[in-house]
């Protein structure tokens, strides 16, 4: 089980990389060029990236903790999304509130934000609810990567076009 949960925190990894480049660098980039007082220059946003991962990491690394230690077993697809749908609202809402109550962000840009963690944390879900059970996973590992590299390209293709 822990080279399953390892090979798994690699790929919801991925993905959640591919999520954020998707969102935070083509979707919302606009966002982030506009000036607001709270949120560091772009130079320096860029140059803080390896944080930015690393918190992506972490996340994911505690994620599929809990979310292994409450499913010993393999448990069904609709458990999985509904362990989802709970576990990703109550992150994305407590974040929301916590920036909220900190920051001096637009609540439409809080929103987003909000929006996209709860995206990030249902991917990583389904990702270690995919591959940390299986037997063999390299199929399902490789559809994993193609749907990394898919977001990628999305990504580029939206940085390119607007």
């Amino acid at each position: 089980m822990k080279k399953r949960f390892w090979e798994s925190t690699l790929i919801a990894l991925l993905l959640i990389i591919a999520i954020d480049f998707l969102f935070n660098a083509s979707l919302m980039k606009y966002i982030w060029k506009q000036e607001i007082a709270a949120i560091k220059p772009l130079e320096e946003l860029a140059s803080l990236i390896p944080a930015g991962y690393l918190s992506l990491l972490l996340s994911t690394i505690l994620i599929g903790y809990i979310f292994t230690l409450v499913f010993r077993e393999k448990p069904e697809l609709k458990n999985a999304v509904k362990f989802a749908v709970i576990f990703g609202v109550l992150y994305s809402l407590s974040s929301f509130l916590g920036l909220f109550s900190l920051l001096n962000i637009p609540v439409s840009t809080l929103a987003l934000m909000s929006a996209v963690h709860f995206i990030e944390v249902f991917g990583i879900i389904i990702v270690y609810h995919d591959l940390s059970y299986a037997g063999r996973i390299r199929k399902k590992t490789l559809i994993w990567l193609s749907v990394f590299i898919f977001l990628l390209i999305c990504g580029i293709a939206i940085q390119n076009i607007f």
